[in-house]
């Protein structure tokens, strides 16, 4: 038990340390020693827990998301939901608090365009996971798909806004804009509503 406890905190360490680096840095420009002196590891310790830097990243950016998901609560297509509206709503709300508390990973994650081999994943799990939310709603002209790639793409362009700009408005708004910008044009196309 005391070893998983140290494992994690060495790769802790090392996942912080290569955000700081990222901010500092940009991606490109850091090296593996550069993460294991930030984060006072031995250089060949990082490599019993990692192949590289890529692979470093993308379990952080994977961790990130799976939390979201989890702190989103998002209906599953199979639940009945009274008012779609209130419930995206309340996810952007959500959403943007998250992106607030944790402004560090989404600045490198949206922010720094040598992430792309990160940021592409990412967002096509979140693509397929809302086609699974969106096949629920009565079917329009639109595929489902095209929905989907829409409002997904429509989220990371405000995200990436939001933090361009230094967070502007508080969660509450960004979770208002989110749902009259992107989610009720959307559904009215699907549902026809």
């Amino acid at each position: 038990m005391s070893q998983d406890r140290r494992i994690r905190r060495t790769q802790k360490l090392l996942g912080e340390a290569l955000i700081e680096l990222v901010l500092e840095k940009g991606y490109k420009n850091i090296t593996i020693q550069d993460v294991t002196d930030r984060a006072d590891i031995g250089y060949r310790t990082f490599f019993r827990h990692y192949d590289g830097l890529d692979a470093l990243f993308i379990e952080i950016a994977q961790e990130r998301v799976y939390e979201l998901y989890d702190i989103l609560d998002l209906p599953q297509a199979y639940e009945a939901v009274a008012d779609h509206i209130v419930v995206s709503r309340e996810s952007g709300v959500t959403l943007f608090k998250h992106v607030q508390e944790n402004p560090k990973i989404f600045r490198v994650l949206l922010l720094d365009d040598n992430l792309s081999f990160v940021l592409q994943p990412v967002m096509e799990m979140a693509r397929k996971k809302n086609e699974e939310l969106l096949r629920g709603l009565p079917s329009g002209d639109i595929d489902v798909s095209i929905a989907a790639n829409h409002i997904i793409t429509a989220i990371f362009g405000l995200m990436r806004w939001w933090l361009e700009n230094d967070m502007p408005h508080p969660p509450s708004k960004m979770g208002e804009i989110f749902t009259t910008l992107i989610i009720q044009p959307t559904f009215l196309v699907l549902t026809k509503e």
